[in-house]
């Protein structure tokens, strides 16, 4: 899933590299910098719930050790072959930069470090990347539902469930959706 983002530089392109470099150096990523194009990496863009249950399923059907076996291969096979996290920035015209990334990790990881620049009054987010930044509650639930149906199946009574008990907290459902957003990590400022 490559998204773009915009934003504006008031710094020069080397300068503005080396800030990415650092924090994403010190978020643990791998920056480089290949002919004119800025790229960090961080590792594998897997599910951990898509790894946990396929070796769930392995212990679940450990009794029928061959069909346990398989699905023990089908987690290392879908962890080994899954794509490193890749954020990307290139200047594409004047001082407007283009971001390219490849899973939720990575942009959240891009966000986070843009936060910083934009507090430090280093960049501007583009027109496109201020609609981004946060998305709409509906947005979330969409998102959270499909996590959900892929992790607990078809139903979304499990995260019915959740939103229900956040809103006998008193929150309304809107807040409740944010909130559960947050915590699971859908909104990523």
């Amino acid at each position: 899933m490559a998204e773009k983002l915009r934003f504006s530089s008031k710094i020069p392109q080397e300068q503005l590299f080396a800030e990415l470099s650092r924090e994403f150096a010190r978020a643990g990523w791998e920056p480089k910098i290949q002919g004119g194009v800025f790229v960090a990496e961080d590792g594998k863009s897997i599910s951990a719930a898509a790894v946990a249950a396929l070796v769930a399923l392995g212990f679940l059907l450990l009794f029928v050790f061959l069909i346990g076996l398989l699905f023990w291969m089908f987690a290392a096979a879908y962890a080994a072959s899954a794509d490193k996290r890749k954020v990307m920035v290139v200047r594409s015209e004047g001082p407007l930069y283009e971001v390219v990334h490849n899973d939720w990790e990575a942009r959240s990881a891009f966000l986070n470090v843009l936060r910083k620049l934009v507090e430090e009054q280093k960049v501007e987010p583009h027109e496109e990347l201020a609609k981004t930044v946060e998305p709409t509650p509906e947005q979330i639930y969409e998102r959270m539902l499909s996590a959900y149906t892929k992790l607990y199946g078809t139903s979304a009574a499990i995260l019915e469930r959740e939103l229900k008990k956040l809103e006998k907290e008193g929150l309304s459902r809107e807040e409740a959706i944010k909130a559960l957003g947050r915590k699971l990590g859908f909104y990523a400022v």
